[in-house]
Protein backbone atom coordinates (compact mmCIF):
# COMPACT_ATOMS: atom_id res chain seq x y z
CA UNK A 1 0.00 0.00 0.00
CA UNK A 2 1.45 3.30 -1.08
CA UNK A 3 -0.01 5.44 1.62
CA UNK A 4 2.35 3.32 4.46
CA UNK A 5 5.07 4.84 2.25
CA UNK A 6 3.81 8.01 1.46
CA UNK A 7 1.60 9.22 4.56
CA UNK A 8 -1.63 10.95 3.42
CA UNK A 9 -1.84 9.30 0.04
CA UNK A 10 -5.20 8.83 -1.21
CA UNK A 11 -6.84 7.32 -3.87
CA UNK A 12 -10.56 7.53 -4.33
CA UNK A 13 -10.83 5.10 -7.12
CA UNK A 14 -10.65 7.26 -9.70
CA UNK A 15 -8.31 10.60 -8.54
CA UNK A 16 -5.39 10.54 -6.51
CA UNK A 17 -3.86 13.46 -3.91
CA UNK A 18 -1.02 13.66 -2.23
CA UNK A 19 0.39 16.88 -0.28
CA UNK A 20 -2.53 18.42 -1.71
CA UNK A 21 -2.16 18.12 -5.27
CA UNK A 22 -3.74 15.88 -7.86
CA UNK A 23 -1.45 13.70 -8.71
CA UNK A 24 -2.94 12.65 -11.79
CA UNK A 25 -2.37 8.61 -12.89
CA UNK A 26 0.93 8.37 -14.70
CA UNK A 27 4.32 9.95 -14.44
CA UNK A 28 4.00 13.28 -12.50
CA UNK A 29 4.76 16.91 -14.20
CA UNK A 30 5.33 20.07 -12.81
CA UNK A 31 6.65 23.64 -14.47
CA UNK A 32 7.60 26.65 -12.91
CA UNK A 33 7.68 28.69 -16.79
CA UNK A 34 10.23 31.16 -16.95
CA UNK A 35 14.00 31.74 -18.41
CA UNK A 36 16.62 30.23 -16.03
CA UNK A 37 20.38 29.33 -16.50
CA UNK A 38 22.72 27.17 -15.17
CA UNK A 39 19.84 24.62 -14.73
CA UNK A 40 21.13 21.11 -13.56
CA UNK A 41 18.64 18.24 -14.83
CA UNK A 42 18.85 15.14 -12.81
CA UNK A 43 17.35 11.52 -14.30
CA UNK A 44 16.23 8.69 -12.30
CA UNK A 45 17.61 5.34 -13.82
CA UNK A 46 14.54 2.96 -14.75
CA UNK A 47 12.16 5.02 -12.56
CA UNK A 48 9.66 2.36 -13.05
CA UNK A 49 11.28 -0.71 -13.32
CA UNK A 50 13.33 0.22 -10.30
CA UNK A 51 9.85 0.94 -8.69
CA UNK A 52 8.91 -2.66 -9.80
CA UNK A 53 11.81 -4.27 -8.12
CA UNK A 54 11.14 -1.70 -5.12
CA UNK A 55 7.54 -2.90 -4.27
CA UNK A 56 8.42 -6.71 -5.27
CA UNK A 57 6.03 -6.38 -7.56
CA UNK A 58 6.47 -10.09 -9.31
CA UNK A 59 7.26 -12.15 -6.11
CA UNK A 60 9.90 -15.02 -6.69
CA UNK A 61 9.88 -13.70 -10.23
CA UNK A 62 11.13 -9.77 -9.31
CA UNK A 63 14.68 -11.03 -9.38
CA UNK A 64 14.44 -12.07 -13.09
CA UNK A 65 12.99 -8.85 -13.85
CA UNK A 66 16.12 -7.18 -12.25
CA UNK A 67 18.59 -9.01 -14.12
CA UNK A 68 16.82 -8.13 -17.60
CA UNK A 69 16.78 -4.30 -16.16
CA UNK A 70 20.78 -4.74 -14.97
CA UNK A 71 21.50 -6.13 -18.62
CA UNK A 72 19.69 -2.90 -19.94
CA UNK A 73 21.33 -0.83 -18.11
CA UNK A 74 24.94 -2.28 -18.76
CA UNK A 75 24.17 -2.32 -22.18
CA UNK A 76 23.54 1.18 -22.48
CA UNK A 77 26.55 2.15 -20.79
CA UNK A 78 28.71 -0.33 -23.16
CA UNK A 79 27.12 1.79 -26.12
CA UNK A 80 25.11 -1.47 -27.40
CA UNK A 81 22.59 0.66 -28.32
CA UNK A 82 20.25 -1.94 -30.02
CA UNK A 83 20.43 -4.12 -27.16
CA UNK A 84 19.62 -1.60 -24.94
CA UNK A 85 16.90 -0.85 -26.66
CA UNK A 86 15.95 -4.01 -27.52
CA UNK A 87 15.52 -4.50 -23.35
CA UNK A 88 13.89 -1.33 -23.10
CA UNK A 89 10.90 -2.40 -25.21
CA UNK A 90 11.11 -5.77 -23.25
CA UNK A 91 10.97 -3.80 -19.93
CA UNK A 92 8.60 -1.12 -20.64
CA UNK A 93 5.99 -3.88 -22.20
CA UNK A 94 6.13 -5.64 -19.11
CA UNK A 95 5.64 -2.26 -16.89
CA UNK A 96 2.20 -1.66 -19.09
CA UNK A 97 1.21 -5.40 -18.24
CA UNK A 98 1.48 -4.35 -14.72
CA UNK A 99 -1.55 -2.14 -14.93
CA UNK A 100 -3.43 -3.32 -18.15
CA UNK A 101 -7.13 -3.62 -17.48
CA UNK A 102 -7.21 -7.32 -18.70
CA UNK A 103 -6.09 -10.35 -16.76
CA UNK A 104 -2.12 -11.45 -17.35
CA UNK A 105 0.56 -12.96 -15.65
CA UNK A 106 1.96 -9.49 -14.58
CA UNK A 107 -1.06 -7.77 -13.43
CA UNK A 108 -1.86 -7.59 -9.81
CA UNK A 109 -5.31 -7.44 -8.61
CA UNK A 110 -4.21 -5.30 -5.96
CA UNK A 111 -2.94 -2.71 -8.37
CA UNK A 112 -5.71 -0.47 -8.65
CA UNK A 113 -3.94 2.71 -9.21
CA UNK A 114 -0.92 2.22 -11.55
CA UNK A 115 0.90 1.95 -8.21
CA UNK A 116 4.42 1.67 -10.54
CA UNK A 117 4.21 4.81 -12.19
CA UNK A 118 2.23 6.48 -8.64
CA UNK A 119 4.97 5.32 -6.59
CA UNK A 120 7.29 7.29 -8.76
CA UNK A 121 5.06 10.49 -9.01
CA UNK A 122 4.42 10.49 -5.02
CA UNK A 123 8.80 10.45 -4.54
CA UNK A 124 8.67 13.36 -7.05
CA UNK A 125 6.25 15.38 -5.74
CA UNK A 126 8.21 14.59 -1.72
CA UNK A 127 11.76 15.50 -3.61
CA UNK A 128 9.91 18.74 -4.88
CA UNK A 129 8.84 20.03 -1.19
CA UNK A 130 12.57 18.72 -0.23
CA UNK A 131 14.59 20.67 -2.79
CA UNK A 132 12.18 23.85 -2.23
CA UNK A 133 12.92 23.67 1.67
CA UNK A 134 16.40 23.79 1.20
CA UNK A 135 15.91 27.19 -0.70
CA UNK A 136 16.48 26.00 -4.36
CA UNK A 137 13.70 26.35 -7.31
CA UNK A 138 12.26 23.34 -8.91
CA UNK A 139 11.66 24.67 -12.21
CA UNK A 140 10.37 21.43 -14.19
CA UNK A 141 9.86 17.78 -13.27
CA UNK A 142 9.12 15.58 -15.50
CA UNK A 143 8.19 11.57 -14.85
CA UNK A 144 11.88 10.30 -13.46
CA UNK A 145 13.77 13.66 -14.05
CA UNK A 146 14.23 16.75 -12.24
CA UNK A 147 15.04 20.55 -13.19
CA UNK A 148 16.68 23.01 -10.77
CA UNK A 149 18.68 26.39 -10.95
CA UNK A 150 21.81 26.32 -9.10
CA UNK A 151 22.24 23.26 -7.94
CA UNK A 152 25.12 22.65 -6.10
CA UNK A 153 27.14 19.83 -5.66
CA UNK A 154 25.72 19.19 -1.82
CA UNK A 155 22.50 19.08 -3.10
CA UNK A 156 23.03 17.03 -5.66
CA UNK A 157 24.61 14.39 -3.41
CA UNK A 158 21.59 15.16 -1.28
CA UNK A 159 19.11 14.44 -3.74
CA UNK A 160 21.14 10.88 -4.81
CA UNK A 161 20.86 9.70 -1.08
CA UNK A 162 17.72 10.23 -0.64
CA UNK A 163 16.83 8.99 -3.99
CA UNK A 164 19.07 5.59 -2.85
CA UNK A 165 16.37 5.56 -0.03
CA UNK A 166 13.51 4.68 -2.73
CA UNK A 167 15.83 2.49 -4.45
CA UNK A 168 16.33 5.48 -6.98
CA UNK A 169 19.97 6.20 -8.93
CA UNK A 170 20.02 9.47 -10.53
CA UNK A 171 22.64 10.44 -13.44
CA UNK A 172 23.20 13.93 -14.52
CA UNK A 173 21.78 14.53 -17.93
Amino acid sequence: DLSDLFPGYTFDGKESYYRGELTGEGGYVYAEPGYYENVVCLDVVSMHPSSILALDLFGPYTEKFNELMQMRIQAKKDGNDDLSYALKLIINSIYGYTSARFPNMFRDNRNKDNIVAKRGALFMIDLKHLVQEKGFDVVHIKTDSIKIPGATIELIDYICEVGKNYGYVFEEE
